[in-house]
């Protein structure tokens, strides 16, 4: 079965983003919304189909006032054939980077 995960890294508390919300859009028209669990990880969606998908992360929600980011949105392609993929965030109140990962 292949999957959709995330990892928020908030390195302003050296933890994952627990709590934070997130949302994903499929080619296909699904939509999936979650909070991240206490070590700031989730699976986004199963059952990919090729396509671009699009993931938010609500920033400012999580980090308040201390935020100059609101919604961060990456998008991403995924091809057929591969059963994970992994799109960590790595955020600060006045800065984010995000990878491909493993």
């Amino acid at each position: 079965m292949s999957r959709l995960t995330t990892h928020v890294l908030d390195i302003v508390r050296g933890t994952g983003a627990a709590g934070m919300h997130v949302e994903v859009s499929a080619p296909d028209g699904r939509v999936g919304t979650c909070l991240l669990d206490d070590g700031g990880r989730a699976t986004l969606l199963t059952d990919l189909e090729p396509g671009a998908y699009e993931i938010r992360f609500f920033a400012g929600d999580y980090l308040g006032a201390k935020s100059f980011y609101d919604i961060i949105p990456v998008r991403c392609l995924i091809d057929a054939g591969v059963e994970h993929y992994h799109v960590p965030l790595i955020l600060s109140a006045y800065g984010y980077s995000t990878y491909r990962g493993g």
